[in-house]
């Protein structure tokens, strides 16, 4: 009976060949290698500016649809938020997360390029000279060392290569039909230029996968049900963002300023975009908080653009589909680079076009359409050619690729010596350490924090009961966001470390030949309210005395204690609005209590000795 019964067969799974190869082996390499040199930027790197009002704003939220759809200075990206809401619930201000994070995704988009390529042109050279030009970019070095603008533009490289490489393959092999709408969708939830990505695939798809003319080609590529959905994905964006637009606030966008546009453009178009494609700009300066300003020598943009032109009239000689790689390429970088920055950031200076970030994205089709005019894609008939290459044209192209290569890298170089972000890092180091021992009790108060971590025009959000919340417990964060009367209150200094509060500035008076203020006075202070104002008084009183503080018609009440002889300083938060400020004792106390001195706004550490 036992050997009549079959034995069972073990479980065998047939996982599918990966193909590899030197082309893969190498394009693996060259991306670990670009990683390597984007981490060292990284690491002279750290949070800025907006990188805080979104660590504020994600932990002064919970993940709601209201939260997520928030437009933020003309961009709807509930991706990013929800990156930055799960990033900062996990550890607020962790730079070494987010590096990671910002890496990873880098990562992705290169390998899914080296996936792109291999899918249009098989294993060639040409895979490995348009990778490098894409790893290898300083137009995307800028904007992925800033967390704001990385949310952005590193999502949205994904996605778009993500797409492309997803269609080409529906088209070719039928599979996957709405991954490429998935993708986009993807790049939508990170960035509006996300708006972009249908227009680039069925621009590359039936420039190269189409026959014949290629407006015929690409009639015949929309007649694809899969359009029809991206057309849907499209309008149910558009209408989001016209829902959503008010819920900007102080970030709302203002407009253009017609003065500023030729001078951006100029920049933009003109210097940062050419040179950065070919390897530059080799020279940074107006450094900013994000780092430097784009600032090519006259014989760099020269230089840019006639080897741009060799290369447009060299493909387009060789090559007869060579002009429409580069048609796509100049229709996105003026239509999704320029055209939007125009509208969101030409208002106030021309430099904004000297921002590398802002033609990030044109990175990868920069790359691709050289590629895309260098080199048919497999499939593609015997006369994509106009006739031969040379064997020195070939020659010369790799030599280029080496080139592009080393400028680049002293590219990136010179722009990771722009960035410091010690000091601010000091800052929040200390902060942190500073929240972690103080006193479960202690009364912390609001002041702005250091302009070079959130500027003066960001108002309220730049205080630090909203900037360093996330770092404090919650018992702690609701005090820093409704603080108590006090008399040791605390603040933190410029170093971002919690001291006592040394004084109360602007408004100071002190008794003058008298020994107490008399009863009712009315101090001539204004306030226009808002958080972090404070009401100081000195003050004397044998046994505790209730005071009633009005500023402007609006009242405060504290609970003073006892003093001896020589008096004590008393805090109270005050965000009244209007003119003249009266303190008084309540019920019969005023006998007891000798006012002999007030003053009136932000509070701050005790000034440096002399």
């Amino acid at each position: 009976m036992v050997d009549d019964v079959k034995r069972a067969e073990p479980l065998q799974i047939t996982l599918p060949a990966i193909r590899t190869g030197p082309v893969v082996g190498v394009g693996l390499l060259l991306i670990l290698i670009s990683l390597v040199f984007r981490a060292g930027v990284l690491s002279r790197a750290y949070f800025v500016e907006d990188d805080f009002l979104f660590v504020a704003g994600a932990a002064d939220s919970g993940l709601t649809w209201d939260y997520l759809t928030r437009v933020h200075k003309g961009h709807l990206m509930p991706g990013a938020l929800a990156v930055v809401w799960l990033l900062t619930s996990v550890a607020p201000y962790s730079w070494t997360l987010v590096s990671v994070v910002t890496l990873a995704v880098q990562a992705a988009a290169s390998i899914m390029f080296l996936v792109l390529l291999r899918r249009l042109f098989g294993d060639r050279a040409v895979v490995l000279a348009a990778l490098a030009v894409y790893v290898f970019a300083p137009l995307t070095v800028p904007a992925m060392s800033w967390w704001s603008a990385a949310l952005n533009a590193v999502p949205l490289q994904l996605a778009l290569v993500g797409a492309l490489a997803a269609h080409i393959r529906y088209v070719r092999e039928g599979k996957g039909r709405w991954h490429a709408l998935i993708w986009t969708a993807v790049g939508m939830a990170f960035s509006t230029k996300g708006v972009f990505i249908p227009f680039v695939v069925l621009g590359i798809t039936s420039a190269y996968l189409g026959k014949g003319l290629w407006a015929r080609a690409a009639l015949t590529e929309l007649r694809r049900p899969v359009w029809w959905a991206h057309g849907l994905l499209l309008a149910g964006y558009g209408v989001l963002y016209w829902l959503r637009r008010d819920s900007a606030g102080s970030d709302a966008l203002t407009g253009p300023k017609s003065e500023v546009v030729p001078g951006l453009l100029r920049r933009l178009l003109g210097e940062t975009f050419p040179t950065g494609a070919v390897g530059g700009p080799l020279r940074w300066g107006g450094v900013t908080s994000t780092g430097g300003l784009a600032d090519p020598a006259s014989a760099t943009v020269v230089a840019s653009w006639t080897l741009i032109a060799l290369l447009v009239v060299v493909t387009c000689v060789y090559r007869r589909r060579a002009w429409r790689a580069w048609a796509v390429l100049a229709a996105y970088v003026v239509v999704a680079d320029a055209v939007p920055t125009v509208i969101a950031r030409a208002t106030a200076w021309d430099l904004v076009g000297a921002e590398t970030r802002y033609v990030a994205d044109a990175a990868v089709l920069a790359a691709l359409c050289l590629a895309l005019a260098w080199q048919p894609v497999e499939g593609e008939p015997e006369d994509a050619r106009r006739r031969p290459l040379p064997g020195g044209l070939s020659l010369a192209a790799g030599g280029l690729t080496i080139v592009y290569l080393v400028v680049s890298v002293l590219s990136i170089n010179a722009f990771r010596d722009t960035l410091s972000g010690d000091k601010v890092r000091t800052y929040l180091d200390n902060a942190r350490a500073s929240l972690a021992t103080a006193s479960p009790d202690a009364d912390i108060y609001a002041r702005p924090v250091p302009q070079e971590i959130v500027l003066p025009w960001n108002g309220p959000r730049r205080l630090t009961s909203y900037v360093l919340a996330p770092l404090a417990d919650p018992d702690t964060r609701e005090r820093m966001r409704d603080p108590r009367p006090s008399a040791e209150p605390y603040v933190f200094d410029a170093t971002g470390k919690l001291v006592l509060v040394g004084r109360v500035t602007p408004y100071f008076d002190g008794v003058k030949g008298r020994k107490c203020y008399p009863a009712g006075k009315v101090f001539p202070v204004e306030s226009f309210g808002g958080p972090g104002m404070v009401v100081a008084m000195a003050y004397v009183s044998p046994q505790p005395v209730h005071v009633v503080v009005d500023l402007g018609g609006t009242e405060r009440a504290a609970t003073l204690p006892a003093t001896g002889v020589m008096g004590a300083l008393y805090y109270v938060p005050h965000d009244g609005v209007g003119k003249g400020l009266r303190i008084a004792a309540a019920g019969g106390q005023g006998q007891a209590f000798c006012l002999k001195a007030v003053a009136f706004g932000e509070p701050g550490p005790a000034p440096p000795a002399p």
